[in-house]
């Protein structure tokens, strides 16, 4: 196979262009937060135990272990007149959207069984949707800063979809007398609403590259997979730090409202995530700005330090103070997405370093790595985190007592620290940034 046969590259999109690739975004990244946050408190809620929450919510995300790759494969693979990436997000929102429903608005009696079912095929239309969607962003990126600039407006897409997602629960909740509920219903009813009208922006407003038919690919996509991790070292570090900040921003968002009810402030778990997000919203540009002088690599592993400064913040905040609460996880969300969006900018420069050497298209293949690295973070981390809980007999919604309180707010932050500390070590020792390289 040539390189005639890979995807011809758009050296620079228009704004209008970016925005309406940008549009599936919305509901993909609604999802995120409250499926971590809201989720889990409304199944407990209905009875089930958090330990089996948690279990649920690792087995979930091991099976992306297969399905994320196969995925990727299939969207590289995948040769029709209407492209090769648009077909699958055609297919993927329904069973996205239809899942979102079930899933945030369970009958009354649901149980476990109607968590795993419900929860693995959210999965599976997450897959579809998220692992196309990245690597139709490598498609349409064709150097060095442009790709900085496409993964710029996908996260801060995100974040506005977060904060929209946020909005809602964040006014009920000092209103209700069901806060979990509340939370729950407002998410989904978003997620539900938006997922197909955003996908058909993306599908009938953004053409394809153009792609020259080829043979089938033999390699298995697992087999793809390793080839690529034994021919890129960094990859290989890339993908673990990667897991390990996928870890930490799970405890952040599974442990957020438990986090509340230690400081005292059982009330304001979603403004302690809008406050998070609006900042991370704000200060996005100016991590762009440093990274097109410094190098994606080294401005990864500066924010990384920040930020485990400011997690200090977050730990030390005083309990009963929700202005001082509030204040400390702005400060920390001033880094928030700096990691994601360049190290994604990252990956697509080592995904042309893969077509390159291979002949073949890669970019669902190594879009499905990340997403999955993700996916297993924010797996461990539920799983992980309600265990501990669990057998450390906290209730939710009961006032934990002054030790278990300390153990929470050690739970929310130990993990994010460990996992910036990788991040940095990983990029702070990386050569290869073209940049900072020169």
């Amino acid at each position: 196979m040539s390189d005639a046969t890979l995807p011809a590259k758009v050296s620079r999109n228009s704004m209008a262009q970016l925005f309406l690739f940008a549009a599936p975004m919305l509901p993909l990244a609604m999802l995120t937060l409250p499926l971590g946050a809201y989720i889990p408190p409304l199944y407990a809620q209905a009875g089930i135990s958090l330990s089996l929450i948690g279990l649920i919510f690792m087995a979930a995300r091991i099976f992306d272990v297969v399905t994320d790759p196969i995925m990727g494969a299939l969207t590289d693979r995948t040769r029709t007149r209407f492209g090769r990436r648009r077909p699958w997000l055609l297919a993927g929102a329904p069973i996205f959207a239809v899942s979102a429903a079930a899933l945030f608005f369970p009958p009354e009696g649901a149980g476990a069984l109607w968590l795993v079912g419900w929860l693995f095929m959210i999965m599976i239309g997450s897959t579809i949707l998220g692992v196309t969607h990245g690597a139709w962003s490598a498609d349409i990126a064709g150097d060095y800063d442009e790709r900085s600039r496409v993964q710029a407006v996908l996260i801060m897409t995100s974040i506005l979809a977060s904060l929209c997602v946020m909005i809602g629960p964040a006014l009920a909740e000092r209103v209700v007398d069901d806060p979990v509920t509340a939370r729950a219903s407002l998410a989904g009813g978003l997620i539900v609403i938006l997922t197909l009208p955003m996908v058909a922006l993306a599908v009938f407003g953004v053409r394809e590259p153009s792609i020259a038919p080829t043979q089938p690919n033999l390699v298995s996509p697992h087999n793809a997979v390793l080839i690529a991790l034994k021919r890129q070292v960094f990859l290989r570090r890339l993908l673990f730090a990667d897991f390990m900040q996928g870890l930490a921003g799970g405890v952040i968002v599974s442990m957020i409202a438990f986090y509340a009810e230690a400081k005292g402030v059982p009330r304001v778990a979603a403004q302690l995530l809008l406050a998070f997000f609006v900042s991370g919203l704000i200060c996005v540009p100016a991590w762009i700005w440093l990274s097109f002088r410094l190098g994606k690599a080294k401005t990864i592993g500066i924010s990384s330090l920040v930020s485990i400064g400011l997690l200090m913040l977050v730990a030390l905040a005083p309990a009963g103070q929700p202005a001082l609460i509030l204040a400390a996880f702005g400060a920390f969300g001033s880094t928030m997405g700096v990691w994601i969006f360049l190290m994604k900018s990252i990956l697509s420069d080592l995904i042309e370093i893969e077509e390159k050497e291979t002949g073949e298209p890669r970019a669902g293949i190594m879009f499905a790595l990340f997403l999955l690295t993700q996916k297993l973070g924010g797996a461990f981390a539920v799983g992980i985190s309600y265990l501990i809980l669990g057998l450390g007999g906290f209730k939710p919604g009961v006032t934990p007592s002054p030790e278990m309180a300390v153990i929470i707010i050690a739970i929310t932050v130990s993990a994010p620290i460990i996992g910036h500390a990788v991040m940095a070590l990983v990029t702070l020792t990386w050569k290869g940034d073209a940049a900072s390289s020169g």
